[in-house]
């Protein structure tokens, strides 16, 4: 599992970094900055994994967390711009709100549910026996 993980906090790290940095035009320090830092942490989480440095666990747990944490406030304001267009628009609002809605299917696997995988595997390994 430590290699999974490894593999996947270096795809997201990836992910977010061509996604935002080579995507995304104009640059919006607001969206850059909390995106560089995240690609930072799931990258020094990675690398500790892959070297099976000491302390890659409590890497991984921290960037878990983080990514977690920030996954929901972000889920939490795609959900409120959802809401918000459709009040606003009514139906003519539709395509916002489609739209919206395939931004969330596309942050819920990485922002949510990987952490969350990460998080009990982690409590796993603190719970077992070590010989």
């Amino acid at each position: 599992m430590r290699l999974l993980f490894a593999v996947s906090n270096a795809l997201v790290a990836l992910i977010l970094l061509v996604g935002v940095f080579g995507l995304i035009q104009p640059r919006f320090w607001a969206l850059d900055v909390p995106a560089g830092v995240l690609a930072s942490i799931e990258l020094v989480s990675a690398l500790a994994l892959f070297a099976r440095l000491p302390w890659a666990l409590r890497a991984l747990a921290l960037a878990a967390w983080i990514t977690f944490v920030g996954g929901l406030l972000l889920v939490g304001l795609v959900v409120l711009t959802m809401v918000f267009l459709r009040s606003i628009h009514g139906e003519d609002g539709f395509v916002a709100t489609a739209v919206s809605g395939l931004v969330l299917l596309l942050l819920v696997p990485y922002t949510l549910l990987l952490p969350i995988l990460q998080l009990l595997w982690l409590k796993r390994q603190a719970l077992e026996p070590k010989p």
